[in-house]
């Protein structure tokens, strides 16, 4: 039989591993680096706090407020963004408050409000079935006081544009026996009513003026029903303050806009 053949192992080279010394340089040449870095670089406090909030925001760990912008904002230069003229949104208010009543109002089948120009703005013309009993200058009607209340919630943001002219007006049939002063006399209470309830609600007696045409400014014909309805009324002008001309074609334009 051969003889086996006994195995020798090489001895290894003492010492550390050459890729270990050239790694060590490696690190040692960067940490010299950055502490060269470090001594060349100064710290401001408010910034380093800064920039702690900043990360704390980013973590959603924010905590008493802490700033989380790095560098404070600049600041910004408003610019004044240009209102809408105060006729036409004054007008589309009152357009939007009489449309939103008036389906109300078909609900319960009443008459409706209507909205007109006029010479110097416009003019809401309120029925009399709305605020008053037959003959009567008593304000009962609960649909026509909710009416003039939300009108005068409206009126407090135009109360420096506008003025409010408060007229009644009746058909040619006398609720009582007598002369047409009668009638007269009565379109002059039901305009006084409509503004003191208007007064109650907050809207200033200094912007307003009170009258009655009684039965001799008709809008339809007093020979049917259907007219003398219409003749029975409350009339709002609402003047704008400043030039009448150039605000009844605001208002003339306005109003054929909601009507389109």
């Amino acid at each position: 039989m051969s003889k086996k053949k006994k195995l020798y192992q090489k001895e290894k080279p003492k010492g550390l591993p050459l890729w270990l010394g050239t790694f060590g340089d490696l690190m040692s040449l960067l940490l010299t680096f950055f502490i060269l870095l470090l001594s060349m670089a100064t710290f401001d406090h408010q910034k380093v706090e800064l920039a702690i909030g900043s990360l704390q925001g980013a973590l959603s760990i924010l905590e008493h407020g802490v700033e989380t912008e790095l560098t404070p904002p600049n600041k910004v230069q408003a610019t004044p963004v240009p209102r809408d003229d105060p006729t036409e949104d004054a007008m589309n208010t009152f357009a939007s408050l009489i449309s939103e009543y008036n389906e109300m109002i078909k609900i319960a089948d009443g008459p409706g409000i209507n909205l007109e120009e006029s010479e110097d703005g416009f003019i809401i013309r309120i029925p009399d079935d709305l605020l008053f009993d037959t003959g009567s200058a008593v304000l009962k009607h609960n649909e026509g006081k909710l009416f003039l209340q939300r009108l005068s919630m409206e009126l407090d943001s135009y109360k420096d544009i506008l003025k409010l002219r408060i007229i009644g007006n009746t058909d040619n049939v006398q609720y009582k026996v007598g002369s047409a002063i009668d009638n007269w006399d009565l379109s002059n209470n039901r305009a006084l009513s409509v503004a003191e309830m208007l007064i109650g609600f907050g809207v200033p007696s200094s912007i307003m003026q009170v009258g009655g045409d009684g039965e001799f400014n008709p809008i339809a014909s007093n020979e049917t029903d259907s007219g003398r309805a219409q003749n029975r009324r409350v009339d709002i002008h609402f003047s704008f303050v400043g030039d009448s001309a150039d605000n009844k074609q605001k208002a003339k334009d306005i109003i054929n806009k909601m009507q389109e």
